[in-house]
């Protein structure tokens, strides 16, 4: 595998974990928020916008994602145990990249390619 492929394939992988990790706690949003054990409440946003099914869907995707790759904006915020899953969501969002970084530095090292 030359090295403009490895690349490729490493971005490709990346993006797809990353895609992964947001869906997956987006379905923790959705259920939480669906059984009212942890709302995430949209502040521009009506009650009754926010009681469809579409809404909620899309409303934890995005929640997760901006928890995942940034600080968050402050218009949509969690409540009850969505709370802690977004503590824990925040955690990995911070770390990762940082194991990314040093994992690859570690292979460019050894001469790893693929």
């Amino acid at each position: 595998m030359n090295e403009r492929s490895f690349l490729l394939y490493n971005l490709a992988a990346i993006f797809l974990f990353y895609l992964n990790v947001v869906i997956s706690f987006a379905l923790v949003y959705i259920f939480l928020d669906t059984t009212q054990w942890g709302p995430i409440v949209d502040h521009h946003a009506s009650a009754i916008h926010q009681a469809h099914e579409w809404d909620r869907i899309t409303r934890s995707l995005y929640f997760s994602a901006v928890t995942l790759l940034s600080v968050g904006y402050g218009d949509v915020t969690p409540l009850g145990w969505s709370k802690a899953i977004a503590i824990l969501q925040a955690m990995i969002g911070y770390i990762l990249p940082a194991f990314i970084v040093v994992n690859f530095a570690k292979n460019v090292k050894n001469g790893i390619h693929g």
